[in-house]
């Protein structure tokens, strides 16, 4: 059960890895196979949600892969998509067809019209989705009369796959792939509406590999953070397969959109990440609030490239994390072109690096060379280069000449051979690392019954680099909002190719040979907005409520600006997914409770003010996640009757989006009556449970006091005839179940007072959360706070606020009624997360009993260490038939750490 993150073995001399791997290891199988046989054990592949996958491992996925799409008459010349939501997984099934066939990677986010637009201009021979995943795949297969295979989660609880297909009446012939077909072809958006379909053969990638592997001297000790989507070229090539080639590893956290300094860089322990801009900067602001916690991270540099990356990143992150943060050039047709490096003379501020001698040249309108210092397009050519795109000779024709392939991006050299980008001469813009073609914004639109003109354009982003706008002219006679619009293209785009803002003009401004001036479109919504931001810093904030002046705050705070107003528009004004999780976060801090996120909408400050002061009045004992009818739910009794439980959300996104999990509040919160006994509020939240499922068997669990109310209510069920699988139990007090602590609060309670009672039950819990320290040092140290505690009474305290008074209330009557909870024997199996309190006491609390060691101390183990919590949790709960537990015969110090 323990799951160790480290590499294992002898560092590896930094040339080892990039041995022409083109000539000794022709095709990606043949290379990985080949590091497998040299370091079976060595890590390959990690995730916050998965054990690790070692590469022997990952070479048996490779096999079991191969030999199933033999067996479903699938050879290598194939065209397979790929359609797994999970980056880990993704990963695993793009790998395993490449290496077998032609892996197809698709975004799992598409809407049908652009997956229909896909799959017509490219047929697939078969689509692979993972069991239960997104209904799209299914759809579309069905639509398309796409063969189906279907992934399963590994048995092991690793990221590995194993596949359900319909065999053939013949297997295909088990011929490997050649080493100059494509591996895998991806999609890219162009000056079009339909998209550009890139094939990138294994000698591109394996040279792609070689390249980044050689300019930053990369080794087997090595891992990259992999926080780019698979399914996009920079993802899969820079941040997957090159650790994977170089004889590194890749690990994925547990949301790419959520930065988690420690799981990010101190749990996943990571040498290097590649990502863009936005993605840099999400990271320099999460470190205001936790300036700590790089001190155990082991990045040697970071790597940023799609879009111009602002030097106060750059200067921010090299005073955070004392390791170079540098700006490459790529493209999908060519994998990395040139690079800034950390070694002395190999990196410029305001370059993208340089390219390898004669891969890169910089021609005029003419096509001949220009000098330093001059612009012009930039060419390239090299063996990483693709062939030439699938299916469009003439794209083909206009794009390669002698050679070399015009990017469409101009740029200049300078005197030192450094790279330096000035713009796009194609209309797509880069939303934060997303390219998105500007003309198929239009097309979309257009398709539209009420739209007779229409014109995207970018708009400056202060954390995305670029946002979309767009424009539109409507036919005579009719009428539509630019909401019912954006609701409308949401059935035609990907989401971030939705515009934020839709303008409904009478004419398009056009220059003199007709052509529409999207640069104006963008200058006219700039001035529009500063001149409304003007406007709204006249609104006097003491006209504004309380609600509605901390709502602003926090927004002010997150955008950096105060030229935000009541009446605008969070995501108008910068916001993006990384902010807006920000924003709900600190709204519950605001509100000590935890929201729905249904209530983030797209609306103003106010409205949202208005939104959360309905809720703040409302009792609402039951937020649900991952909803899921036809999987068995969690519930879950969070316990923080203090902060209303934000560690749930995050235990939700960690347990997956396939584990239903339904959070139980404790009494009090919104004024809600509390009762006087653990019993009471188990026999009055179990209607909540069987509201939601009426029979079991059931999956209980808790925080703490939490803990107690969920032991509560499965002895609940049990004594009902329903079976109760699992009972999970976060560091509850052990004084409830230890014979010595048991007989004290007897007969305490018979003796004193219930205050007394309920201060005995206080001080046998703090001397319990010290019971993995040695008993000199747990009497000293409750010595210690005793004399603390007197000085403060002697001394000027700051009087309480209502808030510590209403919160100090809540723990006095909490702990009265946990006093006298003394709780028997389950007939369920028990497992128990250790943080404060050691898990002995409760290990004959259950008929089958597991223990887990987790790290934080009891208060920050489900805030800041949830993935130690989620991990085990998480493959106990994926068990379809759950084997026994921990035996009550075993020694109790079979406990497992997990870190």
């Amino acid at each position: 059960m323990t799951h160790s993150l480290e590499s294992t073995g002898s560092v590896l001399d930094p040339a080892a890895p990039v041995r022409d791997s083109a000539a000794t290891a022709p095709t990606l199988y043949r290379a990985l196979a080949r590091l497998a046989a040299a370091a079976p054990r060595r890590p390959a592949l990690l995730a916050t949600r998965f054990a690790p996958l070692d590469r022997g491992a990952l070479c048996d996925q490779l096999d079991g892969i191969r030999h199933q799409l033999r067996r479903a008459g699938l050879g290598r010349e194939a065209k397979i998509g790929v359609m797994i939501p999970d980056a880990a997984q993704a990963a695993v099934g793009i790998l395993g067809v490449a290496c077998s066939a032609v892996a197809v990677p698709l975004d799992p986010r598409l809407g049908p019209a652009e997956l229909d637009q896909f799959l017509e201009q490219l047929p697939l021979d078969a689509l692979l989705i993972i069991d239960g995943g997104p209904d799209a795949g299914y759809r579309a297969a069905h639509r398309h009369d796409l063969p189906l295979i279907i992934a399963e989660p590994a048995e092991d609880g690793s990221a590995g796959l194993l596949l359900r297909v319909t065999a053939a009446a013949v297997p295909a012939p088990d011929a490997e792939p050649e080493a100059d077909a494509p591996a895998f072809i991806l999609r890219s958006s162009g000056t079009t509406a339909r998209p550009k379909l890139i094939p990138f053969s294994h000698r591109n990638m394996l040279a792609a590999a070689q390249n980044w592997q050689r300019w930053f001297r990369l080794n087997a000790e090595d891992r990259c953070l992999c926080v780019s989507a698979p399914y996009y070229s920079h993802g899969l090539k820079v941040t997957i397969l090159t650790p994977l080639l170089g004889g590194g590893s890749v690990a994925f956290p547990l949301s790419p959109a959520t930065v988690d300094l420690h799981e990010w860089f101190e749990t996943l322990q990571p040498s290097w990440y590649s990502a863009g801009p936005a993605l840099h900067r999400a990271v320099l602001e999460a470190t205001h609030s936790r300036p700590e916690a790089f001190a155990r991270h082991r990045l040697r540099f970071a790597s940023s490239g799609g879009a111009p990356l602002q030097q106060e990143i750059v200067d921010g992150l090299q005073a955070v994390l004392g390791m170079p943060l540098l700006e490459h050039y790529g493209s999908s047709e060519a994998a990395q072109i040139a690079v800034n490096t950390p070694f002395p003379g190999e990196h410029k501020a305001g370059t993208v690096g340089r390219p390898l001698p004669g891969s890169v040249r910089i021609v005029d309108d003419a096509g001949a060379p220009v000098a330093a210092g001059e612009r012009g397009e930039v060419l390239l050519r090299g063996p990483t280069l693709m062939a030439g795109y699938l299916g469009d000779p003439a794209l083909n024709q206009a794009a390669f000449h002698d050679g070399w392939f015009h990017t469409g991006d101009l740029g200049s050299f300078d005197a030192d051979g450094f790279l330096r980008l000035h713009g796009r001469l194609r209309e797509v813009i880069n939303r934060g690392g997303e390219k998105v073609s500007l003309q198929e914004v239009d097309d979309a639109l257009l398709r539209h019954p009420a739209v007779a003109e229409a014109a995207a354009f970018a708009v400056p982003h202060p954390r995305l680099g670029e946002d979309v706008a767009a424009a539109v002219v409507l036919r005579p006679g009719m009428q539509v909002e630019a909401e019912a619009l954006r609701e409308f293209l949401r059935g035609e785009l990907v989401y971030f190719k939705v515009p934020r803002r839709i303008q409904l003009l009478d004419e398009l401004p056009r220059g003199l040979t007709g052509k529409v001036l999207r640069h104006r479109l963008s200058d006219a919504l700039l001035a529009m907005r500063a001149a409304q931001a003007r406007a709204g810093t006249t609104t006097a904030d003491a006209l504004l409520t309380p609600l509605e002046r901390d709502v602003l705050g926090v927004w002010r705070r997150l955008l950096k600006t105060d030229a935000v107003g009541p009446d605008d528009n969070f995501f108008d004004c910068g916001g993006d997914s990384l902010l807006a999780t920000e924003m709900l976060a600190e709204l519950e801090q605001l509100l000590g409770r935890m929201i729905p996120e249904t209530v983030l909408v797209e609306e103003s400050a106010r409205k949202l003010a208005a939104r959360l002061q309905d809720l703040a009045g409302q009792v609402i004992p039951v937020i649900e996640f991952n909803q899921d009818p036809q999987r068995t739910p969690l519930f879950w009794f969070h316990g923080d009757f203090a902060q209303g439980g934000y560690y749930i959300r995050r235990l939700a996104k960690l347990l997956g989006s396939r584990q239903p999990l339904i959070a139980i509040a404790p009494h009090g919160l919104d004024n809600e009556p509390i009762p006087a006994s653990v019993e009471q509020m188990a026999r009055a939240r179990l209607p909540l449970i069987l509201e939601r499922q009426t029979r079991g068997p059931y999956r209980i669990g808790g925080y703490c006091n939490g803990a107690l109310v969920a032991f509560e209510t499965a002895r609940l069920l049990i004594e009902a005839g329903e079976e109760v699988e699992i009972v999970a139990l976060i560091d509850p007090p052990t004084a409830n179940v230890r014979p010595w602590s048991r007989v004290i609060l007897r007969s305490a309670d018979a003796l004193l007072s219930e205050t007394l009672l309920a201060r005995t039950y206080e001080a046998l819990s703090r001397f319990g959360e010290t019971s993995k320290w040695p008993y000199p040092k747990r009497i000293a140290n409750l010595l210690h706070k005793l004399g603390g505690r007197l000085l403060r009474r002697a001394s000027a305290e700051a009087a309480p606020t209502a808030r510590d008074l209403e919160v100090r209330e809540r723990f006095q009557r909490y702990s009265l009624a946990m006093a006298r909870y003394l709780p028997g024997r389950l007939a369920a199996p028990v497992v128990y997360f250790s943080a404060d309190y050691t898990s002995h006491a409760w290990r004959n609390m259950g008929i089958r009993f597991e223990s887990y060691d987790v790290l934080g101390g009891h208060h920050r183990c489900v805030k800041d260490y949830t993935a130690s919590i989620a991990t085990p949790l998480r493959a106990l709960l994926e068990q379809a038939e759950p084997g026994p537990l921990v035996s009550l015969t075993e020694s109790p110090d079979h406990d497992r750490t997990v870190h």
